[in-house]
């Protein structure tokens, strides 16, 4: 067995930090599969709440977690990441929404192999959809999580990239000690994974994907909700890597006619009757809030989710 398979005596292989609020639907699933894993005797899990009104609680009482909860008002997506690293005692941190579910037992340790090169700071799992899941959000995770594993590092002087730093703390794992390093940023709207990921990149790190450790995770979702979740990444794109995204127009394009043909091919009449507007809600989104700058701070809060950063935030691109 390597090191990365035996914790020290004193000490937790692993942290695994469930980030949780109202998420009863899928929180039972996640937490018995957490629970079968063969290596979850290493582990500790670490549940993090911010304000659920429905079961969760109660469902997460159910089990042998570290509950933490806190204020709504207090949650931010690297602020409550960081909060998890510091209530951690494991030598990797490994970070899971209320509704990823491990796809079998040897999840968490196959996650966590990629670390035995010591050159890897971070690795992220594949995420597959569920059976329900349309047909946009399948071509998404099918071609965003591919079915090849893939170790990723910048070459010296490179301008990082959101192609080329792309990584997910949706069953993400990074390294402890480089954690206290790099914290995750707090100051970004989302995607602190991403900022995480360049920063540790541009350090000299590589990150790792790691198709074989696999998560159920999908949603559905409206029109409205496409076009305010793109907005956010937009904008977080912009904070992240000066708008950067290492996709050319031609790629978009043709990303595009291949979602067509999946759609066509794979989906439902109703998947073929969405698409066009699900796909213009979310390139105008992505657009709207990579250039957030044209837009009035009260504006920019309406086309997102995440309304209290807008609140929160002293100041960001187009404010005088």
């Amino acid at each position: 067995m390597s090191d990365v398979d035996n914790a020290p005596h004193d000490d937790k292989l692993a942290s695994i930090v469930l980030l949780t609020k109202n998420g009863e639907k899928h929180l039972r699933s996640v937490l018995d599969a957490l629970y079968r894993q063969r290596n979850i005797d290493a582990a500790e899990v670490i549940v993090i709440d911010s304000g659920s009104t429905d079961a969760t609680l109660d469902i997460a009482a159910a089990f042998p977690v570290r509950l933490e909860r806190i204020a709504p008002e207090a949650f931010g997506h690297g602020r409550t990441r960081n909060l998890g690293a510091r209530l951690s005692r494991g030598r990797f941190l490994v970070y899971l929404p209320q509704d990823a579910v491990p796809a079998g037992p040897d999840w968490l340790a196959t996650l966590l192999l990629p670390f035995q090169d010591p050159a890897v700071a971070g690795v992220y799992s594949r995420q597959v959809p569920r059976a329900e899941a349309s047909a946009m959000e399948q071509f998404f995770l099918l071609t965003t999580y591919p079915a090849r594993s893939d170790v990723k590092s910048l070459a010296r002087a490179e301008l990082a990239c959101l192609a080329r730093c792309f990584f997910s703390t949706v069953g993400g794992a990074v390294r402890a000690s480089l954690w206290k390093e790099h914290p995750f940023d707090e100051g970004v709207i989302m995607s602190e994974d991403q900022a995480w990921s360049k920063e540790v990149m541009q350090a000299g790190h590589a990150v790792a994907y790691q198709s074989g450790a696999e998560l159920v995770h999908s949603h559905e979702y409206g029109i409205v909700e496409v076009f305010r979740r793109n907005f956010d990444s937009g904008f977080s794109v912009r904070q992240i890597y000066a708008g950067r995204t290492g996709i050319s127009l031609a790629q978009v394009i043709s990303r595009l006619a291949r979602e067509a043909a999946y759609v066509v091919r794979a989906g439902s009449l109703r998947d073929a009757l969405r698409f066009p507007l699900y796909e213009c809600a979310r390139h105008l989104g992505f657009w709207l809030g990579m250039h957030a700058e044209i837009l009035p701070r009260g504006l920019r809060r309406a086309c997102g989710n995440l309304g209290y950063f807008w609140d929160q935030a002293p100041g960001s691109p187009g404010d005088s």
